[in-house]
Formats: structure tokens, C-alpha cells, sequence
């Protein structure tokens, strides 16, 4: 490994720390770059490569940035981030905020999984649909558990079945089954 991609990574862990890997949240790349003793132009080089190969967003234009989905994903690869507690639509009948906050951090990966990965035209249908159906019971203000867990069930196969295996195991580790 360089020591370009080393600092890639530092940096993107200090992101996922800061923003506690949730999307919404935004920092200023140059306050990550001054925790990692970095100059500002070399924060603001290092917060441009990533934002270039999809981990970080640019959120206004006075430097603040915020993690995406995949940055999400690679900080997990790389042991920065447990999927664990953070992920799971939880025992409740209804969907409470943070498995709110866990289902929209794992649709969105999904998302961006299904516009960069060519599949049939019906396994692409039947994963659309289930996400539709997914939104559908998110508009609730009374989403249901059960609901969400058997449709994120079908979606789990149809990922696994697409070659996404690292995302059916956040989904099956999300729903608590097998």
C-alpha cells in the first residue's frame, strides 16, 4: 500500500468517526485534515479523491463534507466500522428512529449498488419493487417491523442472487435472520 492510500484511509476513518458513520451529518474537511495534522490544501486534496471515487460528498461549498453510503461500506471492510447494533430493524412492532436511520443507510447502498452493477431486467424489477415497497411503509408513521423484514427478506435473496453478497449479509444481518 502507498502512503497515499494510507492517508486516503486515515482520512476516511477520521470521517466516519466524526460524522459516528451517519449520513446526514457533515463536517468541515479541513477541521478532519487539522485532526490528522494535515495542511488545509492537503485536506482539501485528499477530501477531493475521495469525493471522486464515491465515498465522500460535498455538502456546501465552504468545505463540508459528509460520508456516502460506499464510504460506509469500505470503512466496514477495513474494520473501522461494525455493522453490529447500528444495523438492525430491532424486536419492536414498530420501526423506531434508529431503525429508520440503519434502513435508509442500507437502501442507499443498494441504490447505488443497483446503478453501477448491470443484472437481468427481472432481477432488477423484483429488487425495484421491494424497494419501492420498503418507501411505500416508510411514508407510515407507523411502519411496520414485520413488514419491512419479510420484504427486506425477498430483497437479501434477490442481492444474493445478483453477485451482492456483502450487502444480502448487511440485510440478513439487519433483519436477524438467516
Amino acid at each position: 500500500m502507498d502512503a497515499r492510500n494510507a492517508q486516503e484511509e486515515r482520512y476516511l476513518e477520521e470521517l466516519f468517526k466524526l460524522t459516528e458513520g451517519k449520513i446526514d451529518s457533515t463536517i468541515s474537511m479541513f477541521d478532519i485534515g487539522a485532526v490528522l495534522g494535515l495542511e488545509r490544501d492537503a485536506a482539501r486534496r485528499l477530501a477531493e479523491d475521495l469525493i471522486a471515487e464515491g465515498l465522500v460528498e460535498i455538502k456546501t461549498l465552504s468545505g463540508a463534507i459528509g460520508i456516502t453510503p460506499q464510504g460506509i461500506e469500505l470503512a466496514q471492510r477495513l474494520g473501522y466500522a461494525e455493522p453490529g447494533p447500528g444495523l438492525t430493524l430491532g424486536k419492536a412492532p414498530l420501526l423506531d428512529e434508529p431503525g429508520r436511520q440503519a434502513l435508509d443507510t442500507v437502501l442507499n447502498a443498494i441504490k447505488s449498488h443497483l446503478a453501477k452493477t448491470p443484472t437481468t431486467y427481472e432481477r432488477l424489477e423484483e429488487m425495484v419493487i421491494d424497494i419501492k415497497t420498503i418507501e411505500v411503509q416508510l411514508l407510515s408513521t407507523r411502519p411496520k417491523t414485520a413488514i419491512l423484514r419479510a420484504v427486506l427478506g425477498s430483497l437479501k435473496e434477490a442481492l444474493h442472487a445478483a453477485g451482492a453478497s456483502a450487502l444480502a449479509d448487511d440485510l440478513k444481518e439487519m433483519i436477524g435472520g438467516d
